[in-house]
C-alpha cells in the first residue's frame, strides 16, 4: 500500500506542476519558447488551472485515502463492538 501511495503522490504532484506551467504559459509569465502557440491564451489558464485541482485532488485522495491505518468507528476499534 505504501507503493502505491507514494505513487500516487508523485503523479499528484506531477499533474501540479504541469498544471503551472499551463497557467504560466497562459498568463505570459513564462515565455518558452519566444514563438509558443500557448504564450498569453486565456484558455490556456482556464485549462491550467482545472488540471491543478484535479492535481490536487489525486495529492490530497492519496494522502488520505491510502493511510495504513483507516480511522473511524468500526475499523478495530474494540470500544465501537462492546469488548474491552
Amino acid at each position: 500500500m505504501e507503493k502505491i501511495r507514494n505513487w500516487m503522490v508523485a503523479a499528484g504532484l506531477a499533474i501540479i506542476v504541469v498544471g503551472l506551467a499551463w497557467v504560466g504559459h497562459g498568463t505570459g509569465i513564462i515565455r518558452l519558447p519566444a514563438t509558443g502557440f500557448m504564450s498569453e491564451l486565456s484558455v490556456w489558464t482556464i485549462n491550467g488551472s482545472l488540471v491543478v485541482a484535479f492535481g490536487l485532488i489525486v495529492l490530497i485522495g492519496s494522502w488520505k485515502l491510502l493511510r495504513d491505518e483507516p480511522r473511524g468507528p468500526g475499523f478495530g476499534d474494540d470500544q465501537f463492538l462492546g469488548e474491552s
